[in-house]
């Protein structure tokens, strides 16, 4: 007579069977891959353990998992890096801008807050626009006076 030493919901059942057609869509978290690995070894039936080869298998696959994990994590600070850069090079120019509440805005970027969250929102005259509600960059086109006058009160900053 076997017994079954771990019981199973429909659910869990059913999700292990999801896990098993493609582990790394539901198992993207290293921590679960591991508890499930070790709770395996844990009740592995003696008589009949499983394979080397199988384990290997298995602990490949948690590699996979931590590697695609720190690769997106690196690719999520990348794009950070680049809405920075492009919201900073904008300082100066003339942007337009549809804000949430379907507002238009436009004029010169005088400054940039870099925050952790939300992206970088740019200071347009005095109204603080989120660099993913710009819609058109341009050239401030009237560099010329801007030159003969720094201390117009277009003084730019930028915050980090």
């Amino acid at each position: 007579m076997t017994v079954d030493p771990v019981s199973q919901s429909a659910a869990g059942a059913a999700q292990s069977t999801q896990s098993a057609s493609n582990p790394l869509q539901s198992l993207t978290d290293p921590n679960t891959f591991l508890n499930l690995l070790v709770a395996q070894l844990k009740y592995q039936d003696p008589l009949n353990p499983t394979s080397g080869t199988q384990f290997l298998s298995q602990t490949a696959q948690l590699t996979e998992v931590e590697t695609i994990t720190n690769l997106e994590n690196e690719v999520t600070q990348e794009a950070t890096a680049q809405q920075q850069m492009a919201s900073t090079s904008m300082i100066g120019q003339t942007v337009s801008a549809t804000l949430s509440d379907g507002s238009t805005v436009s004029g010169v970027v005088q400054g940039v807050s870099l925050t952790t969250s939300g992206g970088p929102t740019l200071d347009v005259d005095g109204t603080s626009v989120p660099l993913s509600a710009v819609q058109t960059v341009s050239a401030t086109p009237d560099s010329t006076s801007s030159a003969a006058a720094p201390s117009s009160g277009a003084t730019t900053t930028s915050t980090t």
